[in-house]
């Protein structure tokens, strides 16, 4: 295996089953193992898992926790430490994966690199088509714009644009797709579990201790590794959004980019 595919999963299985079939129809075959890093423990997932298993291409792994609020950062954590590769490529669990997706994070990894990709923004028309026909048709850029999707310039495979013409994004990170060596996430002790609400902290926080380790390079995936969002309502509010940016601030000040509370817990002194 030379990848682990890290989906973040909490409540809807309807979204789990496109995302499994889109990865078992990925070009790459037999290169990856999935592992669902479930923010519950939730019998309905496991049963699922369990029946899906025999039918996939690749090692499906599940890891789970008990339901006690957002605690997205300890289950990827848990994912981390169940992969069995040196290289993990995060998807969560509402965004599908381009059919190439696996091949084109395999052909850019390098040693010091982090990889970051974007999303197509589905609409509810077409979402709510895909999952009722468990398809992925009709992702073609020109359907796209005709069915009300947003960032559709995001759809664009053009594996071939060098990096030069991808414009450089400030919040490069998404944890929805991204690729990084595991390595380079042991240096750093992991994702930050002292996020508890929903709202993108944890992917911002990651990004800053990543790069103050600066020996890593950023290295974006615009027109290659693509991943389209399953439309839904926000799960979170500007307040917790708010809150999030608090403990962002006092971690960039205190610069504890070896997080305290992470896979390992560490000594708050160090």
């Amino acid at each position: 295996m030379l990848a682990s595919v890290v989906i973040s999963y909490y409540k809807n299985i309807a979204n789990l089953e496109i995302l499994l079939l889109a990865l078992n129809n990925q070009s790459s075959k037999k290169t990856f193992e999935v592992i669902i890093s479930e923010d519950d423990d939730a019998v309905e997932t496991k049963n699922f898992i369990s029946e899906q298993q025999s039918l996939l291409s690749f090692p499906l792994i599940h890891v789970s926790q008990s339901d006690e609020g957002f605690r997205k950062c300890k289950a990827l954590n848990r994912a981390i430490a169940a992969s069995s590769t040196d290289f993990i490529i995060f998807l969560d669990g509402d965004c599908i994966p381009h059919g190439h997706l696996v091949k084109q994070y395999l052909l850019a990894k390098q040693p010091g690199r982090v990889m970051y990709g974007r999303r197509v923004m589905l609409s509810k028309k077409i979402s709510t088509g895909i999952l009722h026909n468990k398809n992925m048709n009709g992702f073609d850029f020109i359907n796209l714009l005709l069915t009300g999707c947003k960032r559709v310039e995001e759809g664009l495979y053009l594996p071939f644009v060098p990096q030069i013409f991808k414009r450089k994004n400030a919040g490069r990170l998404l944890g929805c797709n991204m690729g990084i060596f595991k390595q380079d996430l042991l240096s750093i002790n992991g994702f930050d579990e002292d996020y508890i609400f929903a709202g993108g902290g944890e992917d911002s926080d990651i990004e800053w201790r990543l790069e103050a380790l600066k020996k890593l390079s950023f290295y974006s995936m615009k027109f290659s590794a693509i991943v389209y969002h399953l439309y839904h309502t926000d799960r979170f509010t500007r307040e917790m959004e708010l809150k999030n940016n608090l403990v962002l601030s006092r971690k960039v000040e205190e610069n504890h980019f070896v997080c305290i509370n992470g896979i390992n817990k560490l000594d708050n002194n160090l």
